[in-house]
């Protein structure tokens, strides 16, 4: 797929935004179970649309096999390289990070997703969580004021530690399941469904003996 570059304000993501961002060379999305998600995307200075490429607009992408795409805030870029420039961005989720709210006696998962759709400032964020009945009393929700970002799972006693699950990140929608993706019983057997292996080894940290010495102020000689 083409990245599409649009504005910072664009909350459809449909159509061509500012452009099409064909002379990339490169888009790479990174992400980790309830944890980083990110993009980097190399482009070079002589590409037709360089010049729109700032800090602060949206690079949406292909992450799946879905189709779908994902828009990711531009956040930084390296010093060109060979005439190419690589591009550093954050899912718009991070966003929650500079949202605000607070709560106390949180004792219920749906009463903490109630908490957080009172963060200031407003945003288009919203949350479907597919554990409603979980229960248990949310520890971070102390009466101190906290990021959203904080209170999904960036502190102890967060909703992750609380309640459990797993987040999935679409856009301006916030999922908690009970876990992504599917279980399946593999046994790997060489030949069959490992059919290479490959061992690397480093011996540059690697010492095989030991020299003793002892040095005192009233030797002469150290042995």
């Amino acid at each position: 797929m083409i990245p599409i570059l649009y504005e910072k304000s664009e909350t459809e993501f449909s159509g061509n935004g500012i452009c099409r961002l064909r002379d990339a060379t490169s888009a790479l999305v990174t992400e980790e179970r309830n944890g980083i998600y990110e993009c980097s995307f190399s482009y070079p200075v002589n590409g037709s649309n360089y010049s729109q490429i700032t800090p602060g607009r949206i690079i949406a992408v292909e992450h799946d096999t879905t189709g779908d795409i994902q828009p990711f805030d531009i956040i930084g870029f390296t010093k060109p390289i060979n005439g190419v420039v690589t591009f550093h961005a954050v899912h718009v989720s991070y966003r929650l990070s500079k949202s605000v709210t607070r709560g106390t006696n949180i004792t219920s998962l749906g009463s903490a997703i109630n908490m957080l759709r009172e963060a200031v400032p407003t945003n288009p964020f919203v949350y479907y969580p597919d554990l409603y009945d979980r229960t248990g009393y949310l520890a971070s929700a102390d009466g101190t004021p906290r990021t959203v970002r904080e209170f999904l799972g960036g502190v102890e006693g967060s909703i992750l530690d609380t309640y459990g699950g797993e987040y999935e990140w679409d856009k301006f929608t916030v999922y908690l399941h009970p876990e992504r993706g599917q279980r399946r019983d593999l046994v790997i057997r060489y030949g069959v469904n490992l059919v290479d292996y490959e061992e690397e080894y480093d011996g540059l940290e690697v010492y095989n003996a030991v020299i003793p010495f002892w040095k005192g102020q009233d030797s002469a000689q150290n042995d």
